[in-house]
C-alpha cells in the first residue's frame, strides 16, 4: 500500500510542475500518467493533484508561515512535494499524517540529499504542531474581502473582485465553494445502444456509481469508480461530456441539420444527435488533430451523422446565409469549469480575458453570416465574465442589424437557468458554469 500510494505521491509532483511550471492541462496529463495504476491508486492521484491546484494558495500560505526558506527559491520539486504532503494531512483521511510525511521526505531526499529531506521534514512536523487556520472570508465586500477570499480560496483577485461586484457575496462564495469541490466525470449515454438506467445498471454490475443529472436526459455523473476503463466506454455506449455541456444544444430549436462551429471534440453535436434534436451535424475545427478526435468519437459511437469539417471559424468555406441552425461554442477563457480544470486560475488575467472577447467578437458575426433568412443562432462559452458574453453579443447585433435576440423555449429542466434570450447556469455542486444567448436572423 505504501508503495502504491507513494507511486501515487511522486506522480502528482510530476504533473504539478509540468501544469505549473510547462503550461500542461491537468485532464490529459492525469490520464496519461495514470497508466499502470489500480482504480484506487488513480484516484487518489487524481484526488492529490487536483486538490492541490484548487487549494494551492491556502497550502502555500501555512507552508511560508514556517519554512525557513521563501517559496520562490526552495530548489527543485520541494515546493509541489511539501504542497502534496500538507494536501494529504489537512484534507485526505485515507493517508496517515505520518504516512504522507515520511513518504515526502523520501521523495525529497531521494532527489535533493539529506538537506533537502531535513527541511522538508521540518516543515511538515512545525505544521502539524499546529491547527490549520480557521477560514476567514475577511468581511463580505471591498477589498479586503477579495483579498481574504482570494487567499482562502485560491482564485485570483482580480476575479473574486469582479464576482463580488456582480453576483454578491452570498452567490460568489458559494461559486468559490464549488470550485474547490471534487466532482465526478459526467457522461453522456449513447441513446442508440442503451438508456441511461440501462447504462447504469451496467457500470454499477462493475462497481462504478452513477447518479442522473437533473438537467440532461442522458446524463451520468460517476460518482465512485472510473468508468473510462469500462469496457462499455470501448463498446460506445457513453463519452465523456459535463452535464451543462450536453444540455447547451438543447437550448436551439429542432431542425434538419446543426452547423456547429469551433466544434471539436464534436461533444455538443453528438449531444444534439443523441437527443434526437437534428438529423445531422456538420463539426467545423480549425485544428486536425483535434478534429481526429471527432472521428475517433463518431466511429466508437456509431454516429455517422456528425461530419468533420477542418475549417476556421472567420472564414468557413460555407455558402453564406444557407444554414438554419448554427451553434457557436467559443473559445473562452473557461472561469465557468475551474473546479475540473483548476489550473486556469493561475493563467486567466483580466487582460486575456479582453483578448479573448475580441476575438469571440469576430467569430459571432462570421457566424451570423453563415445563416438562412429565419435561421437561429446559439452562441455559448463556458465563462461566467460579462465581456465573453453580453457584451460580445451585444457589439454584435449592432454591427449584423438583421440579427435579433431570440427568447428560448427551453426544456423543462433548464428553465430556471433561462431569462428571455440568455441562459446561464453558475457553477454548483453538481455543475459547471455555462453561458448561452439565442439569436434569429430577420426574414
Amino acid at each position: 500500500m505504501r508503495r502504491s500510494a507513494s507511486s501515487a505521491r511522486v506522480r502528482s509532483v510530476e504533473i504539478l510542475r509540468e501544469v505549473l511550471e510547462r503550461g500542461g492541462r491537468s485532464t490529459p496529463l492525469l490520464a496519461e500518467r495514470s497508466r499502470g495504476l489500480s482504480t484506487e491508486d488513480s484516484d487518489l492521484l487524481r484526488a492529490i493533484t487536483l486538490g492541490v491546484l484548487r487549494n494551492r494558495a491556502a497550502l502555500d500560505a501555512e507552508i511560508a508561515s514556517v519554512s525557513r526558506v521563501p517559496l520562490k527559491r526552495l530548489a527543485g520539486n520541494l515546493r509541489e512535494i511539501l504542497e502534496v504532503a500538507l494536501y494529504q494531512i489537512r484534507y485526505l483521511d485515507r493517508v496517515p499524517d505520518y504516512a504522507a510525511v515520511n513518504e515526502a521526505v523520501a521523495h525529497a531526499r531521494a532527489g535533493g540529499g539529506p538537506g533537502a529531506a531535513g527541511l522538508v521534514n521540518a516543515v511538515l512536523r512545525n505544521l502539524l504542531r499546529h491547527p490549520p487556520p480557521p477560514p476567514d472570508a475577511g468581511g463580505d465586500e471591498g477589498a479586503d474581502g477579495a483579498g481574504a477570499l482570494s487567499l482562502r480560496f485560491s482564485h485570483p483577485e482580480f476575479l473574486v473582485t469582479r464576482w463580488l461586484a456582480r453576483f454578491g457575496p452570498e452567490r460568489t462564495i458559494r461559486i468559490l465553494e464549488a470550485d474547490n469541490t471534487p466532482s465526478g466525470v459526467d457522461l453522456l449515454v449513447n441513446a442508440r445502444r442503451t438508456s441511461r438506467e440501462g447504462l447504469a445498471a451496467a457500470l454499477a454490475s462493475e462497481g462504478i456509481l452513477t447518479r442522473p443529472s437533473p438537467l440532461a436526459p442522458l446524463g451520468l455523473t460517476v460518482v465512485s469508480g472510473n468508468a473510462l476503463r469500462s469496457p462499455l466506454f470501448a463498446a460506445g455506449q457513453f463519452s465523456i461530456q459535463d452535464v451543462a455541456s450536453q444540455a447547451v444544444p438543447l437550448l436551439l430549436p429542432e431542425g434538419e441539420a446543426l452547423t456547429d462551429l469551433a466544434a471539436a471534440p464534436g461533444g455538443k453535436s453528438f449531444s444534439a444527435l443523441l437527443h434526437g434534436r437534428f438529423r445531422r451535424a456538420y463539426a467545423l475545427d480549425r485544428s486536425v488533430a483535434r478534429l481526429e478526435l471527432v472521428e475517433e468519437n463518431r466511429s466508437r459511437l456509431g454516429a455517422g451523422e456528425v461530419l468533420p469539417v477542418c475549417a476556421d471559424v472567420l472564414a468557413p468555406p460555407l455558402a453564406p446565409g444557407r444554414f438554419d441552425r448554427v451553434l457557436f461554442d467559443a473559445p473562452c477563457s473557461g472561469t465557468g469549469t475551474l473546479r475540473k480544470n483548476p489550473e486556469i486560475r493561475y493563467r486567466v488575467t483580466a487582460d486575456s480575458i479582453e483578448r479573448l472577447s475580441r476575438s469571440q467578437e469576430a467569430g459571432l458575426a462570421a457566424a451570423s453570416a453563415l445563416l438562412a433568412p429565419g435561421g437561429f443562432l446559439l452562441y455559448s462559452t463556458c465563462s461566467l465574465e460579462e465581456e465573453e458574453n453580453e457584451r460580445v453579443v451585444e457589439h454584435v447585433l449592432k454591427r449584423v442589424p438583421e440579427l435579433a435576440p431570440q427568447p428560448m423555449a427551453a426544456p423543462e429542466p433548464l428553465r430556471p437557468f433561462v431569462s428571455a434570450n440568455r441562459f446561464q447556469i453558475l457553477p454548483d455542486d453538481r455543475n459547471d458554469g455555462f453561458t448561452a444567448h439565442l439569436l434569429r436572423r430577420r426574414r
